[in-house]
């Protein structure tokens, strides 16, 4: 669990900076038009990924790891629904192709279409990996792919510079396919190994139906997760000048940054709950629960503190002084991104109790509201937009906190409170410095954040609410499997 968590984390940063290369590289390589049909494809794309990337893997994580079911069943009727699902998203790109070049007014866009469809299998089967490593509890493995493929796509950059310097959307759609088809191979020949390790179940049956609802609830609560954090993006555009738009878009690549990082907080926790659960060890669950949201606070909400507290040199220094405009509305992001970040882990301890009726409810009431009340606080500007982004995420935050302390009990304990303190302490603290002490070179304020960050984690070990030993011994502790022997969840194997 230890090393899977900490590869997981390495794995969100690798994804989040290959795709920062091969965007600034397209940015300087491709014409305007040629990088706005990457962009288009993308976009549409990424909206499509929300129905195939993440229901698909929770179910499966959720459900082999609760050991009732036979997890050959799991897997083969999980596969099925998921192939049904990508099925109608390929039918849409490869069949309706000439339908997008007509609505956007682009011919060309047909055969980028067409080729942009076998995407979406490929991600499909890749995700299906990662949920049946994750279902073992082999963090390592499934980290390990989560990394390598980024790494991997980073390949797409010579493949246009050799292959296709005329067709640079062709080369990044053969570049994305390519590194997917090669993680899938790896992935499979590790998972041969794994199959005498799924469990034979305790006789309860895996049902059509459980496999429909799993993969599509999960979903369901993932595309509302992905919507508040992206669709105000969208109705910036749509109402406001292309000015605003550009200077909310640099505000949210940064406050996004929390919530990528968080991800591989749900990764962990819906598995290793789920599975203490079904071994009625829920004193267990509940303190690796605790010790989960304890990191997630002293270690990764201090990010966003920082972020927002600075927002306005950091703005300036990696952009331009002209960004600062955004640092209002990045403030407020930093911190709406790890609401929802936060909302993310919560949720997925109350579903790995296998009730999601809850998620379901939250996830259909905050696609109700929060679009129309986006649409009508961009009338006063990106900065009150930033702020019902935030008051959003935080109403779904606490009205999840409250859920999960009734039906599964307080996962945040005295030492957590304590590390919210101190988070409040390293925004005003940074605030004040911030508007005192200007940083306008980027390395510089990498630096001084480094150091920041340093020393607030020493300072959180000195006054006892990081435990180091304590948390190593939460994260590697043995725990019985049904039959007794001893698994090392320390080795995420």
């Amino acid at each position: 669990m230890r090393r899977g968590l900490v590869l997981n984390l390495i794995g969100n940063v690798a994804f989040f900076v290959a795709g920062y290369a091969i965007h600034w590289f397209l940015g300087g390589f491709a014409s305007p038009a040629d990088y706005g049909v990457v962009g288009t494809v993308i976009t549409v794309l990424d909206f499509e990924y929300l129905f195939v990337s993440n229901g698909a893997r929770q179910s499966l994580s959720r459900n082999i790891a609760s050991h009732r079911h036979d997890g050959r069943q799991v897997i083969v009727r999980t596969l099925a629904v998921q192939t049904a699902i990508i099925a109608v998203f390929f039918l849409i790109d490869f069949a309706g192709a000439p339908l997008f070049g007509l609505m956007l007014g682009d011919d060309s866009l047909d055969r980028y279409f067409r080729y942009a469809a076998f995407l979406v299998p490929a991600n499909g089967l890749y995700v299906v990996m990662l949920g049946i490593n994750d279902g073992l509890q082999r963090f390592g493995r499934s980290a390990f792919l989560s990394t390598f493929y980024p790494i991997v796509k980073l390949g797409t950059i010579p493949l246009i510079i050799l292959v296709f310097p005329h067709e640079p959307v062709i080369g990044v759609e053969a570049g994305y396919c390519g590194a997917m088809i090669l993680t899938i191979l790896i992935g499979l020949a590790m998972l041969l190994p794994a199959w005498s390790l799924l469990p034979s179940g305790d006789g309860t049956p895996f049902r059509w139906r459980d496999a429909m609802h799993g993969t599509l609830s999960f979903s369901l609560f993932f595309i509302m997760a992905s919507l508040v954090l992206s669709v105000d993006t969208l109705v910036v555009k749509a109402e406001l000048p292309d000015r605003m738009a550009g200077y909310y878009t640099g505000a949210m690549n940064f406050g996004k940054t929390t919530y990528y990082l968080l991800q591989a907080f749900a990764v962990i926790i819906l598995p290793v709950v789920s599975r203490l659960i079904a071994e009625d060890a829920h004193d267990e669950a509940l303190a690796k629960a605790r010790g989960l949201f304890l990191l997630a606070f002293a270690l990764v909400a201090p990010i966003a503190a920082t972020v927002s507290a600075t927002a306005p040199d950091l703005l300036a220094a990696f952009y331009s002084p002209a960004y600062a405009a955004a640092a209002p509305a990045l403030s407020c992001l930093a911190f709406s991104s790890f609401f929802m970040g936060v909302t993310v882990i919560l949720n997925m301890t109350l579903n790995a109790e296998r009730d999601t009726r809850f998620s379901d409810l939250l996830s259909l009431v905050s696609l109700a509201v929060v679009v129309p009340l986006f649409v009508v606080t961009t009338r006063h500007g990106i900065t009150a937009l930033a702020v019902s982004s935030m008051a959003a995420t935080f109403t779904a935050m606490t009205v999840s906190y409250v859920e999960v302390r009734r039906r599964f009990g307080d996962v945040m304990d005295r030492r957590t409170w304590v590390a919210l303190g101190c988070d409040a302490a390293l925004w005003i603290v940074m605030s004040v410095v911030s508007r005192a002490f200007a940083v306008t070179d980027f390395l510089a304020l990498m630096a001084v954040y480094a150091v920041v960050y340093g020393a607030f984690a020493a300072m959180l070990v000195r006054i006892g609410v990081l435990d180091v030993r304590g948390i190593e011994m939460m994260l590697s502790k043995r725990t019985q499997d049904p039959d007794g022997s001893a698994t090392k969840e320390k080795d995420g194997d």
